[in-house]
């Protein structure tokens, strides 16, 4: 019997969608024995670079200005240009189509599945189209694909959502978010540096970074507490930069050593890192949020994306996975705040995080039911 081929897509950039089609893949292919399916990944660069970078400077400096983005995208004329804009795009696609000859393509970045599905239509190819709406709670209605003959979606909030939007709702799937097989029991003695006795903090920008972290910096100066800092800046150089000249003076100026601070760009092993620290302060991007959740850590958010992450903070106050200090000093307050009794803070919403982690931990298992099932009737 011919195996069935399913192809795990996304785009090149280091951000979320990444995150989510690694997750999908991995999951897949360790099916690949037990089933008849091979499963492939492969990353397309967009061809609309500028967009890319317009979006990483927003992301990085001006997080609340993609609000606009999200308003404009509310106008279905605007929606039908961008969507025509889309054609350019096709060109790798079809080449990574024409390879692989997928029966099956769950693609985690929209702009690739608008491409795709107005490929199938306009050509009646035989491919089935999954299409991973990647936001949560705000959804920009262009992760909407028309031609998808499935969305996949976190919950009944975005189900609805999309539901709004004209999608039929037997092309809807809620699965929970697309996190990584993970295990929780790493120790702290395993972490690849050394630390300070007292708790481990993450700050963190998610994968592109932000410049929001850096507004802690002052504040090291005025701790007592034994810790240990851990500063995150992913892609982002000139944050690293500047988090690496406060620590060369921090180290001058830090006579009783009782915080420690390491500095870390981009991160392979996040999962490793956030199971062995004892809270989190970032943004709040729904992947680094989610592996955050899965990790079994509190979460504070200190900045979001406007319009696109909005959701997100709600989602942080309604299922208690944490506290929202975005405003001028709250989070730094807070900060001084945990550091007087980490443990009150640790333990003050861990039941509803591991409710909704291992919630999460089911989400895999659904895409995978539904595969079987569609195998099953035909």
């Amino acid at each position: 019997m011919k195996k069935k081929q399913i192809l795990v897509l996304t785009d090149h950039m280091p951000w979320g969608h990444r995150s989510i089609a690694k997750a999908i893949y991995n999951f897949l292919k360790s099916k690949e024995k037990e089933s008849n399916i091979e499963v492939n990944y492969v990353e397309v660069k967009m061809s609309f670079s500028v967009l890319t970078d317009l979006y990483v400077f927003m992301y990085r400096y001006l997080p609340l200005s993609n609000k606009l983005s999200n308003l404009m995208m509310e106008s279905e004329s605007l929606r039908d240009i961008f969507l025509e804009m889309t054609d350019n795009n096709l060109p790798p696609l079809k080449k990574v189509v024409d390879k692989y000859k997928p029966d099956l393509i769950i693609s985690s970045y929209f702009l690739h599945s608008q491409s795709l599905a107005r490929w199938k239509e306009q050509q009646n190819k035989n491919y089935e189209l999954w299409t991973v709406v990647a936001d949560p709670w705000t959804v920009n209605p262009i992760s909407f694909v028309k031609g998808a003959d499935l969305h996949l979606v976190y919950d009944e909030v975005c189900f609805n959502i999309a539901l709004k939007y004209g999608i039929d709702p037997n092309k809807i799937l809620k699965t929970g978010w697309w996190v990584r097989q993970r295990e929780h029991n790493f120790q702290k003695s395993n972490l690849q540096f050394p630390i300070n006795n007292g708790p481990v903090i993450f700050f963190g920008g998610g994968s592109l970074g932000t410049n929001a972290i850096t507004k802690f910096l002052p504040i090291l100066l005025m701790i007592k507490q034994k810790c240990t800092i851990i500063f995150n800046t992913g892609t982002d150089k000139l944050a690293f930069k500047m988090v690496a000249q406060f620590v060369k003076m921090f180290d001058r100026l830090n006579k009783n050593k009782n915080v420690k601070i390491i500095n870390l760009g981009w991160i392979e092993n996040m999962t490793e890192i956030l199971s062995q620290v004892d809270i989190v302060f970032g943004k709040a991007g729904p992947n680094f949020l989610f592996d955050v959740v899965a990790a079994r850590k509190p979460f504070v958010a200190i900045t979001h994306i406007g319009g696109q992450e909005d959701g997100n903070i709600e989602l942080i106050k309604k299922k208690k996975l944490g506290w929202v200090k975005e405003g001028l000093g709250e989070a730094e307050d807070f900060l001084l705040e945990y550091l007087k009794n980490p443990e009150k803070y640790n333990q003050m919403y861990i039941k509803s995080i591991e409710k909704e982690a291992s919630n999460n931990e089911k989400t895999m298992e659904k895409i995978w039911d539904k595969i079987l099932r569609q195998a099953q009737d035909k």
